[in-house]
């Protein structure tokens, strides 16, 4: 079965989006799925062994075109973390964080193979409690929101 992950990261508060790890995995009882918006996503891998023994046509895509085959799962993501970590340090950036969530590597393959000891916050379990808490602790606006729209007419 073929899967994918995103190798998002964050540079600064720029989102470097665009660089897509593929391959196919042929003992998926080394995974553990989940099905998201009618697609099946890798949440956690359960065997690493099995799982890089199981592992075949890896392919790394940067915005859809392909950049890189790999023969084995480990170095592709090392690889393909050092080309994304690369990218992001051109810019300048001052804090690389790699994206965790649905699509992404499970957070102890990024653990593993990001180029620097990656430092994040996991992906909250109670995704519904998250974000009633960020809710009630930011902060309302005090500024009316459109005012002064009068003032520019639509042409």
């Amino acid at each position: 079965m073929e899967f994918f992950f995103f190798l998002d990261v964050y540079a600064d508060r720029e989102l470097i989006d665009y660089y897509i790890l593929s391959f196919k995995v042929g003992n998926l009882k080394s995974v553990e799925l989940k099905e998201w918006s009618g697609k099946k996503y890798i949440c956690n891998i359960k065997d690493w062994e099995k799982f890089k023994e199981s592992t075949y046509d890896i392919v790394l895509y940067e915005l859809g075109d392909e950049i890189e085959r790999f023969k084995d799962i480990e170095t592709a993501f090392r690889e393909s973390y050092k080309i994304v970590y690369r990218e992001a340090s051109r810019r300048g950036a001052k804090r690389i964080v790699p994206a965790i969530g649905y699509g992404n590597p499970p957070v102890d393959v990024v653990k593993r193979f990001f180029p620097v000891e990656p430092e994040f916050e996991p992906f909250p379990e109670d995704i519904e409690s998250f974000l009633e808490r960020i809710v009630k602790e930011t902060p309302e606006e005090t500024g009316k929101r459109g005012a002064g729209d009068e003032d520019f007419p639509i042409a």
